[in-house]
């Protein structure tokens, strides 16, 4: 059975908006995303939510496969979940 990823009404954070955006153009989902990150898909929900923040293993492989810093899990979101931000705003 494939998990759903549950998305609060704003992403609380931008890293928590990319890795929304990321999931959802898996085929697999969230099951696929947390097999790439190699963690349980309760924690990559965890991480959506801002219940917690990847330790150096996770990060690693965030920012590997898409481009999330540290930094942005401090950063305001810069639109809704799956809202098209200007790249020079995003960064």
């Amino acid at each position: 059975m494939r998990s759903k990823l549950m998305l609060s009404v704003r992403p609380s954070h931008e890293a928590a908006r990319r890795i929304a955006q990321w999931v959802m153009t898996l085929p697999g989902g969230l099951d696929e995303a947390a097999e790439a990150l190699a963690m349980p898909v309760d924690w990559v929900q965890r991480l959506v939510a801002d219940e917690m923040v990847p330790g150096l293993d996770a990060g690693a492989r965030l920012y590997r496969l898409v481009g999330i810093t540290a930094r942005m899990f401090r950063v305001p979101a810069r639109g809704g979940w799956f809202d098209r931000v200007p790249f020079a705003q995003a960064a």
